[in-house]
């Protein structure tokens, strides 16, 4: 520390890098079983080089012996010496856990952390080749001739390759200074005849950001037998390896091999130490806290009601001024400052996107402990990792995704002797899959399990008071099987320490229905369920449709209004005592909200109760009638809870364009109304 440097300083930065870097471990390594690809084994591989890096940097050396072992194992891996086993796969996973715990203490304390020795002696069991299946000598040997495709294709116009070798060159582990070596090796070499490749390429073997194992393209104008002595004679050399370069061979070596080769940023081309090295493009992202980007959408909440209100303001003055030359620059600039503000507004909330990965990348391993835990075998795919959402989505998602994937396993999908009996493949899967439709997110999770029973949903809302026996019979199948999500509602024989299908369910949509999304049930009895979500982008902006009652403005969010009507154009007839409209052979039942409410006054002199607006998803409506319809308009959600508490079948309000408060109309809470009316309650 004579130089002034307090690496303190540094700790922030290298705990925020090596989370990424960790993320990325925590999504990969769990593939790394089933999907050895060659994309996840590189960058598993860049991920703990990164770690192992910036530990030395920050004097973490226990921390960084941890993933270096780890990275020891890698090696086998990559090179395809070492195929993971579910044995192996486990303790990689363990090596994982304890880097992550690692992070923590280290955040913790700012002290290095000593990983338990247990795990060291496992990984260096696996890296000997006593803790899992080794491939044969020939086929490592053949590993060695495969190179990038550009370097075979340079290769291949050259009059004469019989003299052209791969070298691997093994360092001695106590060796101190690496590059020294390999700079003389290199040196011997060159005397020998010409370096035509390296990896690690120069700069890397520079920079020492390689372990001990070297190789080399080289054009030989020695016999082999005399370069290997010249190498051994250089020093702490653990190991020479020459193989004959073939063409043919490298060209048709498998994608793993090449593309892991690849990923390693091999350089090759003759005369490629005689070029200056390339220049490296300067990042072009930053790190910024998250609480700026909260703020930013904040001012450009402001900003979207102050655009609206402004372009109203400039239609009313445009209406009276007969000044037109003026009326007509302020339409211009209010047109201008309108498109500016939604781009504006556009790239703060790309800012604020997130790929819905982010939570979906710790579910394989969650699945893995689990069916194990619960003796089970079964797979998880995942579709649709990439698709982005806004960060405050998956946030509020991650929880509600954990307990349904935790209830798939536990209750949903049945015991090997079962699924045989029933004709079923033994191992059990689960799909999970986000997509972007209806301008909203879409999440499904799918297992192909025993499915829900909604007679046995009927027998228990009965038995546990929920409902009267006639009530629970006149339920359709899919709104017994909602029944799940009520309070305490649960079919399970047993809690169990993993979940009960349908205990907590109720915190489940009382999350989701947060956000300002909708969960829904489709299940089929002896084939499996499917649970959706529909999320919104993002919950701070939204697009509603505007509607009048009384003196009082209502919003209904856009994303769940199917259409609007107007009830001079439609029979409105009754099921018992409730009012309904028949719409395209579908019984949806009408709800004024003028009653919903309890709004007393009118508006001018116009007839009440005019306009429809259907709203809810494509096998649950409701029409709620309202006396006037006012257009779409972009609103900025404003909690009114912490003014009123909270409010059956409100979400929030909002600032119109004129000044005025619009209050946000929860469409879930109205659906769940509608329902409890339909049962009797």
């Amino acid at each position: 520390m004579s130089s002034g440097i307090n690496m303190a300083d540094y700790l922030d930065l290298f705990l925020q890098e090596t989370e990424e870097q960790l993320s990325i471990l925590e999504t990969e390594i769990g593939k790394l079983e089933t999907e050895p690809t060659s994309d996840r084994i590189g960058s598993i591989f860049r991920a703990a080089h990164t770690i192992k890096g910036s530990s030395k940097a920050m004097g973490f050396s226990s921390y960084a012996e941890l993933v270096h072992e780890f990275e020891n194992v890698l090696y086998l891996v990559r090179d395809g010496v070492l195929k993971v086993d579910h044995e192996i796969g486990g303790t990689l996973i363990e090596t994982v856990d304890s880097l992550v715990t690692g992070k923590e203490h280290l955040a913790s304390t700012g002290e290095d952390f000593v990983p338990e020795l247990q795990l060291i002696a496992a990984l260096k069991m696996i890296s000997s080749g006593k803790g899992g299946p080794v491939e044969s000598a020939s086929a490592t040997a053949a590993t060695a001739n495969v190179w990038p495709v550009e370097v075979t294709e340079a290769l291949s116009h050259l009059p004469n390759i019989d003299n052209v070798y791969t070298l691997k060159v093994s360092l001695d582990p106590s060796c101190g200074m690496k590059y020294v070596r390999v700079f003389m090796i290199m040196n011997a070499l060159n005397g020998l005849g010409e370096v035509l490749a390296s990896n690690p390429e120069q700069s890397k073997l520079e920079a020492e950001e390689f372990d001990f194992d070297v190789t080399f393209l080289v054009s030989l104008e020695s016999s082999v037998e005399e370069a290997t002595e010249t190498i051994n004679g250089i020093g702490e050399i653990a190991a020479v390896t020459f193989t004959k370069f073939d063409v043919q061979e490298s060209k048709e070596a498998s994608p793993l091999v090449t593309e892991s080769i690849e990923s390693t940023e091999v350089v090759a081309v003759a005369d490629a130490q005689k070029n200056d090295k390339p220049k490296r493009e300067a990042s072009q992202t930053i790190r910024v806290d998250v609480s700026l980007l909260d703020a930013l959408m904040n001012l450009v909440g402001e900003l979207v009601i102050d655009r609206t209100r402004l372009s109203q303001i400039g239609a009313n003055i445009a209406a009276k001024s007969v000044d037109s030359e003026n009326t007509d620059a302020l339409a211009e600039t209010v047109g201008h400052i309108a498109r500016v503000t939604g781009e504006l507004q556009e790239q703060i909330m790309r800012a604020r996107m997130l790929p819905i990965d982010t939570v979906f990348q710790r579910f394989p391993r969650m699945v893995r402990d689990l069916s194990k835990k619960l003796g089970k075998q079964v797979t998880i795919t995942i579709e649709g990792g990439e698709t982005e959402v806004d960060r405050s989505v998956i946030e509020g998602i991650s929880d509600p995704l954990i307990h349904m994937i935790r209830n798939s396993l536990d209750h949903g999908l049945e015991e090997a002797e079962e699924r045989l009996k029933n004709g079923k493949p033994e191992a059990g899967t689960i799909l999970l899959t986000a997509k972007h439709k209806d301008n909203a997110i879409w999440v499904e999770i799918i297992d192909d399990g025993r499915g829900i029973d909604p007679e046995r949903l009927r027998a228990k809302a009965v038995e546990k008071g929920v409902m009267t026996k006639e009530a629970a019979a006149r339920l359709t199948d899919r709104d017994a099987q909602m029944l799940i999500f009520h309070s305490g509602f649960s079919t399970a024989k047993e809690v169990t320490d993993v979940s009960g299908r349908g205990v907590g369910m109720d915190i489940v949509r009382s999350n989701i229905q947060s956000m300002g999304g909708i969960i829904d049930i489709d299940s089929t009895p002896g084939e499996g369920t499917k649970f959706i979500l529909k999320l919104p982008l993002t919950v701070a902006i939204m697009g509603g449709l505007l509607a009048g009652v009384g003196k009082i403005d209502y919003v209904m969010p856009i994303g769940s209004v199917l259409e609007t009507l107007s009830t001079a154009t439609m029979a409105v007839q009754k099921v018992g005592k409730r009012p309904v409209m028949i719409l395209r052979g579908q019984t949806v039942p009408l709800l004024k909200l003028r009653e919903l409410f309890k709004v007393k006054d009118t508006f001018g002199q116009e007839s009440a109760d005019d306009y429809v607006v259907v709203v809810g998803s494509a096998d649950q409506k409701v029409g709620l009638v309202v006396d006037r319809l006012l257009g779409e308009q972009e609103v900025v959600i404003k909690s009114i809870s912490k003014y009123c508490g909270e409010l059956k079948g409100l979400s929030g309000a909002t600032i119109l364009g004129n000044g005025r408060v619009a209050l946000i109309v929860d469409v879930n809470s109205v659906l769940e109304f509608t329902r409890g009316l339909d049962n009797g309650h």
